[in-house]
């Protein structure tokens, strides 16, 4: 055999050597889904049981799913059926495949009460994960997930400039219909924040310029409350992921079902 040819086979083997390699890499058990989680979901309800039907419409969250690492989780958060903002705190059961596949098996909280599958893939190291719902039918609802780092939070662990990508829809009020805001939150890591935001209501955009004050717990749950141009008080809620470069957040007033993410612009 001559030189090239011996090159070219040794080359393909070690391609060959580094596929078999990195496709062995990914393995996922359930250990790899552990700890707290900040989340938002965001979507709509089409079709529900008659006794729930006031709630059909858009559908807002936002929490943090807590794991035991053995299958089990925790679920504290608080979500928007179409404007009517409600606790939706539950537990639930999930299982992982090796390539890193989970799915959750969740009942719905009252008034709802019904069973729900919630499935993702771990991404990022296994600190974030993207899911869709999977049933009940006549439901439309995607999430995502941000691995929290930080034990313990205080007022602090929120400074910075952040970008805000928040939408869903104003279900009462005026103008009710679609709505999406984006643009800085700038806060000065002592309770306040300044914002400068392009918003969309129902096809209207709206240059929002505000002020507000915020406040973080020990768990690092976050609110954001401010007077919007239009003289509404809104609040924002939810929770930091990362080491507070992140959070996951919801608009709690009611009427509103809007959820989305503050990412920081320089982590």
């Amino acid at each position: 055999m001559n030189r090239p040819r011996i090159v070219f086979c040794l080359a393909v083997l070690l391609y060959l050597g580094s596929v078999c390699s990195l496709q062995g890499a990914i393995t996922c058990s359930p250990a790899d889904y552990n700890g707290t989680y900040a989340f938002f979901t965001a979507g709509s309800f089409v079709h529900l049981p008659p006794q729930a039907a006031i709630l059909q419409g858009t559908f807002a969250q936002a929490g943090t799913f807590t794991s035991d690492g053995l299958g089990n989780v925790t679920i504290v958060s608080t979500a928007s059926y179409n404007g009517i903002v409600l606790p939706a705190n539950d537990t639930g059961t999930y299982t992982i495949t090796k390539d890193c596949q989970i799915t959750f098996n969740v009942l719905l909280p009252p008034p709802l009460s019904v069973p729900s599958v919630f499935q993702g893939v771990l991404n990022s190291n296994n600190r974030a994960m993207s899911l869709v719902i999977l049933s009940p039918p006549g439901t439309v609802v995607i999430g995502t997930h941000a691995k929290m780092d930080t034990l313990f939070c205080g007022t602090g662990t929120f400074r910075g400039s952040y970008g805000i990508d928040i939408g869903g829809a104003l279900a009462s009020g005026s103008p009710a219909g679609l709505f999406r805001r984006v643009g800085l939150v700038v806060s000065d890591g002592a309770g306040n924040f300044t914002a400068t935001t392009l918003a969309n209501y129902n096809g209207q955009p709206v240059e929002e310029d505000f002020t507000g004050t915020y406040s973080v717990t020990g768990d690092c749950g976050i609110t954001l409350a401010y007077n919007a141009p239009s003289g509404a008080n809104i609040t924002i809620g939810g929770y930091l992921g990362g080491h507070g470069d992140y959070a996951a957040v919801m608009i709690t007033t009611q009427g509103w079902a809007v959820s989305g993410t503050l990412n920081a612009q320089q982590p």
